[in-house]
């Protein structure tokens, strides 16, 4: 089955709180995007504090879409946060990032911005779990989608077969279908889910469009 991880991008820590509790009953897993307004135009809230505020039980995947993440880890190992997501734009020195986030147990994936080649980061293919395809520009949920990332993801299948695909950014149930057909295996949905009025029925037409 098809992974569908509800994403929260916000400045409000109030908000981050409320929509974990209102998300957790439906889900297993929640993204968190963490900006600082440097790698991406937006800022959020750091969200290691948020977690620990809400102590729920749902599992969490950490986007850092920062152009330091290595000032941002030491904060996240406190929590229960299983999953690191760092950006390969940014300044990190990724070899030794996802070193470091091995060594504290967590699984790590790097993410590719739309324009940015796959392939420039081979190396470090045999130490990372998955990788995650941005298919909107970051930095803000409701981005338009990027098509041309269809075909990357297509082609990044079809020569590393055995590496998991995540998609990010502008998912929806007429998008979902045509990405799981490229090779995708989990999909990051924010606006779409935490904007609905109904956030359970939002991840369960997700849900079902990837089983068309």
């Amino acid at each position: 089955m098809v992974e569908i991880i509800p994403a929260i991008l916000t400045d409000s820590s109030a908000r981050f709180k409320e929509l974990v509790r209102r998300l957790e009953p439906y889900v297993n897993r929640i993204h968190v995007d963490v900006a600082d307004a440097e790698l991406v135009p937006s800022r959020t809230v750091t969200g290691y504090k948020e977690i620990k505020d809400t102590a729920v039980a749902v599992k969490f995947d950490v986007h850092l879409m920062v152009k330091r993440p290595q000032e941002y880890l030491k904060e996240w190992f406190y929590t229960h946060a299983d999953r690191f997501i760092i950006h390969v734009e940014s300044d990190a020195n990724l070899g030794e990032i996802i070193k470091n986030i091995k060594e504290h147990g967590r699984r790590v994936g790097v993410a590719f911005n739309p324009e940015t080649e796959p392939e420039k980061s081979e190396r470090y293919f045999k130490d990372i779990d998955f990788v995650q395809f941005m298919t909107v520009h970051p930095g803000f949920q409701g981005g338009k989608f990027v098509n041309d990332v269809v075909d990357n993801i297509s082609k990044f299948h079809k020569k590393y077969p055995g590496i998991i695909i995540m998609c990010d950014g502008g998912v929806n149930p007429e998008i979902a279908p045509g990405l799981i057909r490229a090779g995708a295996s989990a999909l990051v949905s924010g606006s779409y889910v935490v904007k609905s009025g109904d956030m359970e029925k939002a991840i369960q037409q997700l849900q079902e469009a990837t089983e068309k």
